[in-house]
């Protein structure tokens, strides 16, 4: 197998040293070479099979000299004898069935000795099942070190189109960007070459990329569900790391929901979907992700999909566009079902939500008290298992009324401020801030309205969905320091009278619109879903009021590392978790150190290694967009060199001017306008807004990778904004067309591309961002 594919490889002009085959009996010619040394290799028929993994099990000689090849062979066909499987075939009389197969005699493979600079393995898919993740093992001198773990050893993780990050730390060791491009490259080829993710040895040479060896990787069980995962929209409202729980908890909320939906729509063939509804949602590298292909599933059932599908990818803001499923065609008479359904539930559906809404107000006043009287863990437990059982039921109708406002939003087709449910808590804050600013924080009537304030958007806070989140509702300090730092800032805007002159600013053409069915449809739809989204904050604060007291009678802060399983049994049966929360705070540090994929594709359940060595980010630009890998690689020379080779030095160089130019004259990137407008201003880079205070966001355009409902204190002082994910119906999307600011998001790379102080420009009509001036360094 080992020598079939360097043959291959040879065959089709990939850089592999010369070598030849030799049976056991056979003279060794060692005319093809005229060097020295050679390396003498196993070439078992069994060896690297998908049956019979036998890597690593025989023997390899390195470094031998030309006159000691023909001992080095005989010890290498002696290490065949050694085999179980190989015993096992002789004592049953069968020991021919390895010794001639296919009319060969088992051979060894005679390849010449390469003295290279560095070397290593590069698996074009993560050996764990990681399927978007291509991994290179690099160390200095000959490969056998390195696998031997003798030499220190750099790794480079490559998620194409994403991002690339070296782990480790190695003093004259490393890759150049060329040679990482042809490296890839290489693997690229060669896994399309055998239609199997590959396991590559390579080598280095005063220069040039040789390859060693290429096997399939067999520790791939390509039976497990491929599952792919995609932060579109949902990092809106599960920024950055999330801890345990809250991962869990979204989980089940997720597949409560569509379970509901399932039995609205599937009747008795709800049973067939129940896996689907169970992956909805998963957390990879502390990050909470879409499972698409499971969402792509639902989609598929509903009348007119493939007309639907795009519509809801451009509205949640799904930059890939691939679309796969996991499960078969849904039948015809299931199809006829559904789309009888979905007529229905679309005309009743805005009924059904101001149902919903007063449902929950009575439900949530209910539960509420329940949780503030209860004081054992039990009893706060089973408070949760009621409320879910009880408020899950009817919520479904929610995930309609998205539908009902993706279509009717899109059919419609202006980026016109439906929302103004999206401004009752801005109004609500800024009253607040008016009576602070009136009577001081001392005062009665600040305490009094601080109070009405909380009861109703005290869960409404940057990353409000992660359970481990300190709101205003559960630190009411963190609310008095807001309205001081909000205070300090001179000039304070009056958003309430702002939002009377957005009321009156409406043109006569507006005014018109908003007699047709589709303006008020779409308009109702999408005040509802924000009615819908605050309730969903609402039950979440709720939960963490039902934790937070679990905590305090159990082992505080640290219940946000458990599962809800894990909580479950802590509870019921005091089983101590101690250990567990330890890794999982270790993990959750590895993980902050990672890049940020938007997605990723895995083989079953798997997850990024917790990383030891030091990461470096490497931010080249010939791997910023994955069309520079595939797509641009042509079929290797016959020289033995890649013929791309040359194209490729060529796009560096020209990469480099390109790069030049563009530093003379304006640089402009391209995203999704949401809302309209054009500003041009200096941006204010956000990575946490803990880094920041409001009074910094005056005037500002504010840049970041995604925002949540927490951000509006800072968009409101703000003069525009920037982020690399969202959509059109973000809720900061929806917040910056009621207040009047463009806003222009879902731009790749755009927090590599500028700085704090740097002069843009944005059209939030057009989707345009165009770099003015750069701040000095």
């Amino acid at each position: 197998m080992k020598a079939r594919h360097l043959e291959i490889l040879k065959e089709q002009g990939f850089p592999v040293p010369k070598f030849i085959l030799v049976s056991e009996n056979e003279e060794v010619d060692l005319s093809f070479s005229e060097r020295d040394c050679f390396a003498v290799r196993s070439n078992f028929s069994a060896e690297d099979g998908g049956d019979h993994s036998f890597a690593g099990q025989f023997l390899t000689r390195l470094n031998v000299k030309r006159e000691k090849v023909k001992e080095a062979v005989q010890e290498v066909f002696s290490s065949y004898a050694g085999s179980l499987d190989y015993k096992e075939k002789a004592n049953r009389g069968k020991a021919e069935y390895y010794l001639k197969q296919q009319g060969k005699a088992e051979t060894v493979l005679i390849q010449e000795m390469l003295f290279p600079e560095k070397s290593g393995v590069l698996f074009t898919k993560n050996p764990k099942g990681i399927l978007s993740e291509m991994v290179v093992v690099l160390g200095q001198g000959l490969g056998d070190k390195v696998v031997e773990d003798q030499e220190n050893v750099l790794t480079y993780h490559y998620f194409p189109g994403e991002c690339l990050y070296q782990e480790g730390q190695g003093t004259g060791l490393g890759l150049e960007e060329d040679e990482l491009k042809t490296l890839f490259s290489l693997g690229e080829e060669i896994e399309q070459l055998f239609q199997k993710p590959m396991d590559i040895e390579f080598a280095i040479e005063k220069g040039k990329i040789y390859i060693l060896q290429a096997r399939a990787i067999t520790t791939l069980d390509m039976h497990l569900p491929a599952r792919i995962l995609d932060n579109s929209n949902i990092s809106e409202s599960f920024p950055g790391i999330c801890l345990p729980l809250s991962e869990s908890f979204a989980g089940e909320m997720y597949s409560g929901i569509f379970t509901s939906l399932g039995r609205r729509f599937l009747g008795k063939r709800v049973s067939s979907y129940e896996a689907v509804f169970q992956r909805m949602v998963g957390g990879f590298s502390g990050r909470m992700y879409y499972e698409i292909s499971s969402w792509y599933d639902i989609l598929r059932l509903l009348p007119f999909s493939g007309k639907i599908i795009p519509v809801w990818q451009g509205m949640l803001g799904v930059s890939n566009e691939e679309i796969s499923f996991s499960k078969k065609k849904p039948g015809f008479f299931l199809k006829c079902r559904i789309a009888l359904l979905f007529c229905y539930y679309f005309i009743v559906s805005q009924r059904k939500m101001k149902e919903l809404d007063k449902f929950f107000q009575e439900r949530y006043a209910s539960y509420s008290k329940r949780v503030e009287e209860a004081e054992e863990a039990q009893a706060l437990y089973r408070i949760f298992l009621e409320m879910k059982e009880d408020l899950l039921r009817e919520w479904d109708i929610t995930l309609m009324n998205d539908m009902v406002s993706f279509i009717s939003t899109h059919l419609y087709g202006k980026k016109t401020a439906f929302s103004l449910e999206t401004m009752k808590p801005v109004r609500a804050l800024s009253a607040l801030k008016a009576v602070a600013r009136k009577h001081g924080l001392d005062s009665e009537e600040y305490r009094r309205e601080k109070k009405s304030y909380i009861s109703a958007y005290g869960d409404r806070i940057e990353g409000e969905l992660k359970l481990e989140t300190r709101t205003y509702r559960s630190n009411e300090e963190l609310l008095d320091r807001w309205i001081l730092d909000a205070l300090e800032t001179e000039e304070t805007d009056c958003l309430e009278k702002d939002c009377e002159e957005t009321s009156r600013m409406e043109k006569p053409s507006e005014q018109k619109q908003r007699k047709s069915f589709l303006y008020r449809l779409a308009e109702s739809s999408c005040n509802n879903r924000e009615i819908s989204r605050l309730h969903r904050t609402r039950c979440f604060g709720l939960m963490r009021r039902i934790v937070d007291k679990i905590g305090e009678k159990t082992i505080g802060f640290d219940i946000y590392y458990l599962s809800l399983e894990e909580l479950e049994e802590m509870i019921f049966t005091g089983k101590d978790f101690a250990l567990k929360i330890a890794r999982e705070k270790e993990l959750r540090k590895a993980y902050e150190m990672l890049p940020v994929l938007s997605r990723v594709k895995l083989l079953g359940k798997v997850d990024r290694d917790p990383l030891a060595g030091e990461i470096t980010v490497l931010s080249y630009e010939s791997f910023k967009e994955k069309g520079n890998i595939e797509g641009q690689i042509e079929k290797p020379g016959k020289d033995g060199m890649l013929g791309n080779t040359r194209h490729i030095r060529q796009m560096e160089k020209a990469g480099k001017k390109d790069k030049e130019a563009r530093n003379a004259k304006t640089r402009v990137f391209f995203g999704r306008g949401v809302s309209k407008g054009i500003f041009r201003g200096e941006v204010l880079k956000i990575k946490s807004l803990q880094e920041i205070r409001v009074a910094e966001a005056k005037g500002k355009i504010l840049l970041s990778y995604s925002t949540d409902p927490g951000w509006f204190p800072y968009l409101d002082m703000a003069s525009g904004l920037i982020t690399e994910r969202g959509s059109l119906l973000s809720h900061s999307a929806i917040l910056a067309r009621e207040l009047e600011k463009p806003a222009v998001v879902n731009i790749p790379h755009i927090m590599e591309e500028l700085q704090s102080g740097d002069i843009v420009e944005i059209d939030g009509d057009l989707g345009i961002c165009s770099v003015i001036k750069q701040k000095e360094k």
